[in-house]
């Protein structure tokens, strides 16, 4: 039987939260069903039918993301599963190929990002890592002392959830329009999914604690983390889950309130910006271990679109070829050009180009995550070496990208 592509029905959304916990390994009560359909939008919901069996599942969530100086519509792509019953028979391809073209057709996302769960699945489908992240730091208690102790000025204050999605939202839309990367979060993503703190959702930690620092009558910063004890009872974790500050010196303050909390032995941080400045802050700045991994994949939908909406460091022009086998409508060749103010034009030319990449090249350097640069020394870019390098001046940024979330 052909494998169908088609929207959920209310009644379906059960079955398709059980089919998508079979992939990820997790068997999902009543419960957890009623907040995910909180958490996800439902008609954005798609899934692959064999007969009235769900063997595949797809989503979107409608992303406001934050460009270098500037933002676009995202589509958000998350709860892709396929049942091992059903892999490697083009199900997966298909989904991806229908939910491209459509939001290409409506014209309202000329991006769509996704977390990757492995990291040799979305290559082809024109997705690349295009921001990085600090995942699993870690720091033993002795090692977590500052070179220099913070002289607080202001106060920092528990609050809880209520008090939480009032106070927390203005501190982080501070920082997100700043950091390329980000995106912004609705009243609901507050309240439904980072706020809402089911105990089967804290896998043996302790419940969200919210920290909030004001200085001068203006909340500017926060950190929320959870306490973790271990078999022994002698290791007493906090993992920090989000730590967002409005600038260096709160945030310097929220890492020094972190260190002091009484009977922890390790602190680990989830997530971390890659330019966070905490292990220069530190005494010993080798106390901290650190594992960079790729965070948010990024897929150009609308490439002239998607170049002209961002800003660029420096005034110039390059023409670039772009290959898209997948999403054939990008192909082409392109003359990019940057005012002195940063602002840009893209369109599509008749002329050879300057240099050359596929669309997961572009969309790799595309936040300034990663360097013109470096791709062509690993023969993702090709072309004039005049053009390359202007190239690489003209992507980057003065700030490096952040995704702060895993959706």
């Amino acid at each position: 039987m052909a494998i169908a592509i088609r929207g959920v029905s209310a009644e379906q959304t059960r079955a398709f939260h059980v089919a998508m916990g079979n992939p990820f390994g997790f068997d999902p009560t009543e419960q957890q069903t009623e907040r995910m359909l909180r958490c996800f939008e439902v008609d954005r919901l798609r899934a692959a039918f064999d007969g009235d069996q769900i063997v595949g599942t797809f989503g979107a969530h409608s992303l406001d993301l934050t460009l270098p100086g500037g933002r676009l519509p995202a589509s958000g792509v998350t709860v892709v599963t396929v049942l091992p019953t059903h892999r490697r028979q083009g199900v997966l391809r298909t989904m991806m190929a229908d939910h491209l073209r459509e939001i290409h057709e409506k014209g309202d996302e000329p991006l769509a990002a996704l977390w990757a769960s492995e990291a040799d699945i979305y290559g082809r489908f024109g997705f690349a890592p295009a921001v990085q992240g600090l995942f699993e730091t870690k720091i033993e208690k002795p090692k977590a002392r500052l070179r220099e102790t913070v002289d607080l000025a202001g106060t920092m204050r528990w609050i809880d959830a209520d008090e939480a999605a009032e106070r927390l939202p203005p501190v982080y839309d501070a920082v997100r329009r700043e950091r390329p990367g980000m995106f912004a979060r609705p009243d609901t993503w507050w309240r439904d999914r980072l706020l809402d703190d089911p105990e089967s959702n804290r896998e043996g930690h302790s419940a969200l604690r919210t920290v909030v620092h004001t200085r001068d009558g203006r909340d500017v910063g926060y950190v929320q983390y959870r306490t973790k004890v271990g078999m022994d009872d002698d290791v007493k974790a906090v993992v920090v889950r989000e730590l967002v500050a409005v600038d260096p010196e709160a945030e310097r303050a929220a890492w020094q309130f972190v260190f002091g909390i009484d009977l922890s032995t390790v602190v680990k941080g989830f997530n971390l910006p890659v330019d966070c400045p905490l292990p220069w802050w530190l005494e010993d700045s080798r106390g901290v271990n650190l594992k960079v991994e790729d965070s948010l994949w990024l897929r150009l939908v609308d490439v002239p679109r998607a170049l002209a909406a961002r800003r660029y460091r420096t005034e110039g022009a390059v023409v670039i070829g772009v290959r898209d086998a997948f999403c054939p409508w990008n192909e082409g060749t392109y003359r990019l050009a940057a005012t002195a103010d940063g602002t840009a034009t893209c369109d599509r030319v008749e002329q050879r180009p300057e240099i050359e990449t596929d669309v997961n090249g572009l969309a790799t350097v595309y936040l300034a995550g990663h360097r013109v640069g470096d791709l062509a020394r690993a023969g993702r870019f090709r072309g004039e070496a005049a053009a390359i390098d202007r190239a690489d001046r003209m992507f980057d940024w003065s700030r490096r990208p952040w995704c702060q979330e895993v959706f």
